[in-house]
């Protein structure tokens, strides 16, 4: 059963996904919705992952170029990143119960790559944080 969040692609059978790690947790958000990859932020409006969904796990590595309705913005990752493809049935939904208790909205659901449980982000969803540097 796809993600409801996630884009046309779903029907067609498979969905690119841009793999990566945030704290102690690797996660996956659609590749439609990543703009570009640096090692640096450049944007003014940037965020880590790990800070932004869970906890504070040091600097990170990458950062990937979103856009929101107030324009691009970044979110630091750690290595390694990747470019997958996943079937649309490979996709779970989070089950009623737990989408009411998760920690974070963006959070949508879960997949495994390589026996590895991967969290599901939802891009439209993650809230950037403006950090002065």
């Amino acid at each position: 059963m796809p993600l409801e969040l996630l884009s046309d692609s779903a029907q067609q059978g498979s969905v690119p996904m841009v793999l990566f790690n945030a704290g102690a947790f690797r996660a996956a958000l659609e590749a439609r919705h990543v703009v570009s990859m640096s090692d640096q932020p450049h944007a003014p409006r940037h965020t880590e992952a790990a800070a932004l969904l869970f906890q504070y796990d040091g600097p990170a590595t990458h950062w990937l170029t979103l856009n929101d309705a107030s324009g691009s913005w970044q979110l630091g990752v750690n290595h390694p990143v990747t470019l997958r493809s996943f079937a649309a049935s490979e996709l779970y939904p989070l089950p009623p119960l737990m989408k009411a208790r998760r920690l974070h909205p963006a959070l949508c659901g879960v997949t495994f790559e390589q026996q590895t449980l991967l969290l599901l982000l939802d891009a439209r969803l993650l809230t950037p944080q403006a950090i002065n540097s």
